[in-house]
């Protein structure tokens, strides 16, 4: 296909106009094929009339020189001409009402990256494991996601990940040049195999807690006591005095009740996109003054759920660069606001062990800026769930972020069958699917997998080894290990 001539956008005035079939949906996913036509103007006497279907991503380096790694390209050539009727000879292929010749067309888009990356540039990431790479470095992955305006941090030199549809048409007047027009299409990958316990919290943690989930709070107060609220005013505000060390006489500080307790969130990790986000509170009283016959009453005042989202830019070297020049990685980081809740009536919403957030909130992993997880060649979008409550323990207040974890989203699509015409490459036997150990999970607790989620039952999920350390035990309630979320590289 010949590079001349300029492009130009995708408008039904034009000569060349691609138009897809009405009922397109917004968004593709794997295996759904692309329908249309492309719409000729006959008077232009044409010669050549080719489309072809790309994907690729765009980053910069420091010297703001593009880098264009493709994923695939399909070709079809829609019309050649004989030169017969002084090149008029496409007005065999029939006109629409307005004049216009119609060349049907179709693509299937396909489940994993084709092509390889430029190779005038080391793509492997010297820090990265060869089971669980942050980047890409050879084809076989899925296909990422679209990216156009990855945070709200953008400018001209941001990364894009692109598809689109590009129709070329060659012409023999000389006061009309070789038109081409492009016409972009969004695409979101289909889930991968997992299981689907990932979809819910993890609340095994044996009989004791792992140490990066213990958030303790400490409340000292007489207030505690039952039937306080029943006392004068006076004694009340001796208990103030004394609780604040003011007041010394007969009573000392010892007197004063006290209690702790562990408040930690587990979400899902698992989130599918457009659907409810399970969030397990779990409350762990550790003790109180022998004076308290029970654990106090804990109440929530406020709920905020946020979606730290993290997007890596690895810039590889020039494959003539000298051995050891220095890799060039840029992380931005985004915060996506999922729910915020008020409780102020009464003394806000009882807090209690095992309560699901979606209980009090309205949680949903929606948002138009909220794109499934991904890993490709120089792009990697990773996420973490952050769960903030605040409290009130006997009127004391205490805050703090209760949740932090690593969560993959994924899209609520199922993978389908790619079905491939005459000239589209078949699917590769791709790479054994990469799976990512769970920071809940040690490699001892990774089990065999015996019944998966399966979304595309032609493939079984794989499990590799990490090359680091996966974390505290989760010990599972079941004979089995509950396997991590599969790696969508």
């Amino acid at each position: 296909m010949s590079s001349a001539g300029p492009t130009f956008a995708n408008r039904k005035q034009n000569p060349l106009y691609i138009q897809l079939f009405a009922g397109t949906q917004q968004f593709y996913t794997s295996g759904d094929r692309l329908e249309g036509i492309v719409r000729v103007e006959p008077s232009t006497r044409p010669v050549h009339v080719s489309i072809r279907f790309k994907g690729f991503s765009l980053i910069y380096d420091t010297s703001a020189n593009a880098i264009k790694p493709e994923f695939f390209e399909f070709s079809r050539e829609l019309f050649v001409s004989t030169g017969a009727g002084e090149n008029f000879d496409i007005l065999r292929r029939g006109t629409a009402d307005d004049g216009k010749v119609e060349l049907p067309f179709s693509f299937t888009f396909p489940q994993n990256v084709r092509l390889a990356p430029p190779p005038n540039r080391n793509w492997w990431y010297s820090k990265d494991s060869y089971n669980h790479p942050r980047f890409q470095h050879s084809p076989g992955f899925r296909l990422p996601p679209s990216c156009t305006s990855l945070t709200s941090v953008n400018g001209p030199l941001s990364p894009k990940i692109m598809y689109y549809l590009e129709a070329y048409m060659e012409t023999i007047l000389p006061d009309s040049p070789h038109t081409r027009v492009r016409q972009e299409v969004s695409f979101i990958p289909p889930a991968p195999d997992y299981h689907p316990t990932l979809l819910q919290p993890d609340l095994n943690f044996g009989l004791k807690l792992p140490k990066h989930c213990c958030r303790y709070k400490f409340i000292r107060t007489r207030k505690l006591l039952p039937g306080y609220g029943e006392g004068s005013k006076l004694g009340k505000m001796k208990d103030l005095l004394l609780e604040n060390q003011l007041l010394f006489g007969l009573n000392s500080v010892g007197e004063v009740p006290f209690a702790r307790f562990n408040l930690f969130a587990t979400p899902a990790r698992i989130l599918v996109i457009g659907s409810p986000i399970p969030i397990n509170v779990t409350i762990q009283h550790l003790d109180r003054s022998k004076t308290l016959l029970n654990p106090p009453d804990l109440f929530m005042r406020r709920l905020r759920v946020q979606l730290l989202s993290t997007f890596h830019t690895f810039v590889p070297n020039s494959a003539s660069a000298r051995h050891g020049t220095k890799e060039l990685v840029d992380i931005v980081k985004d915060i996506t606001t999922l729910c915020d809740t008020k409780f102020d009536a009464g003394e806000g919403e009882p807090l209690r062990n095992e309560l699901n957030l979606l209980e009090v909130g309205n949680i949903t992993m929606a948002h138009e800026k909220v794109i499934p997880s991904f890993t490709s060649y120089g792009l990697c979008l990773e996420h973490e769930l952050q769960v903030e409550i605040w409290g009130e323990c006997a009127t004391h207040e205490f805050q703090g972020i209760a949740c932090r974890e690593q969560v993959q989203i994924v899209s609520g699509w199922a993978t389908t069958s790619a079905h491939h015409e005459d000239g589209d490459i078949p699917e590769e036997d791709s790479r054994p699917a990469y799976q990512e150990l769970d920071p809940m999970l040690s490699v001892h607790a990774a089990g065999t997998l015996s019944s998966t989620h399966e979304l595309n039952s032609g493939g079984a999920v794989q499990e590799w080894d990490a090359h680091f350390n996966p974390g505290p035990l989760a010990h599972q309630s079941e004979s089995i290990a509950v396997p991590p979320p599969p790696y969508v590289g």
